[in-house]
């Protein structure tokens, strides 16, 4: 419950607030967790408390086949990234949270399909990127798009990461990064930066048939924040030896030592046939980058339902508008409310999938916008500096 001039409010009640709470942390993997845990400890419980796919995610954990899923993604990430495997614990241990319940979060579809994994699924999605990289603009946009529960539960971790000595020798390295976070889960799967020059943002994907016990895709993008450079993002996303069990594409604006910028988007995909990633690339030189939940150019089976129809739908809004040639430009489109089912910009009441907040990162200004209401009628919430300290030898 919560009160409001006077009156006490459910969660539901709350509204859409125009709040973008920001932590910032220091320290090894488990302690920087374990402050967000602290810190957020009330957000991250009354979202596990509201969220209802948890509830799905839990009921497939109680079967056999969930339960050996669970396990075996476990195992393989304490062997893959057992530095990220602490830190959830420190955020489960700082928030006084089930650790099971985060990990479960992080699976997601990989746990919530292990009992039907070639029924189609109802999957939803929505959100949209936009992005150019011109002489005269180099800006990336986003509308940040989750299930109703996670409005008003997210927040913005900026992080100077000092793995321990241990940490080390399974293979961490200093990290700085901001990123925004769904409440008590790891940072990446959303937008952010990191030191190295790398801005980005992720767009869910449903191929039709998943990997059980594979890299989550959420391992994936937190891995992303410590990437170099584009070829050790690439690395990071062909994840060599296991690969990704689930889907998604990012979008990736680097800032290279010498200045030059560089616009990707890269679509990843279980390899049935391999212990790797599928991984599409392709740069955009001139053209805008444009990209939503369906794939667009690797050959993958996809779901079908609401993630593939809203896709089409936005898609279309999108292209119908001139090809974007400045931020205002990418604002207008990211707010547009045209749609009569599918909209880019979401807010409609009955919508399963809402846009939480907007994001656009502005690398002429080094700057991250963050607006709660449609960018183009509204003032952000939060412009927060774009540090390349990594890339800078600021530090």
């Amino acid at each position: 419950m919560r009160e409001l001039n006077g009156l006490v409010l459910t969660e539901k009640q709350l509204g859409r607030r125009r709040a973008v709470p920001v932590i910032h942390v220091q320290g090894s993997h488990y302690e920087v967790g374990y402050d967000v845990g602290r810190i957020f400890s009330s957000v991250i419980k009354n979202f596990i408390a509201t969220y209802a796919n948890l509830r799905d995610f839990e009921k497939e954990y109680k079967t056999e086949a969930g339960r050996k899923a669970y396990d075996i993604t476990l195992a393989n990430m304490k062997k893959r990234y057992p530095y990220y495997v602490k830190e959830m614990q420190g955020v489960a241990d700082g928030a006084n949270v089930s650790f099971t319940q985060l990990f479960l979060l992080q699976m997601d579809d990989l746990i919530g399909t292990v009992n039907d994994n070639h029924v189609p699924r109802d999957d939803t999605g929505g959100c949209s990127s936009i992005g150019i990289n011109t002489p005269e603009s180099s800006v990336l946009g986003h509308t940040e798009d989750a299930f109703s529960e996670t409005l008003n539960h997210f927040y913005i971790m900026s992080a100077h990461v000092i793995p321990t000595r241990e940490d080390k020798e399974y293979g961490a390295v200093e990290e700085r990064f901001a990123s925004l976070c769904y409440a008590g889960q790891m940072p990446g799967y959303t937008m952010g930066y990191n030191g190295n020059g790398l801005v980005f943002s992720i767009n869910t994907l449903s191929p039709l048939v998943l990997k059980h016990g594979n890299t989550p895709r959420t391992f994936i993008t937190r891995a992303l924040l410590a990437a170099k450079n584009f070829y050790d993002a690439e690395r990071i996303l062909r994840d060599e030896g296991l690969g990704i069990g689930n889907g998604f594409s990012v979008n990736m604006l680097w800032t290279e030592p010498w200045g030059g910028r560089q616009l990707y988007n890269v679509e990843i995909a279980p390899d049935l046939k391999g212990d790797r990633s599928l991984v599409n690339i392709y740069k955009y030189d001139k053209e805008p980058l444009v990209h939503c939940n369906r794939y667009q150019r690797a050959n993958v089976t996809e779901v079908i339902g609401p993630i593939i129809d809203s896709s089409a739908a936005r898609l279309e809004i999108i292209h119908s508008y001139p090809p974007p040639k400045s931020r205002k430009h990418i604002q207008d489109i990211l707010s547009d409310q045209t749609g009569k089912e599918f909209t880019v910009f979401q807010t409609k009441p009955e919508a399963i999938i809402k846009t939480i907040a907007a994001g656009v990162f502005d690398l002429d200004k080094r700057t991250w916008s963050i607006y709660i209401d449609k960018p183009n009628e509204s003032e952000p919430v939060a412009v927060l500096p774009i540090s390349f300290s990594m890339l800078d030898n600021s530090y």
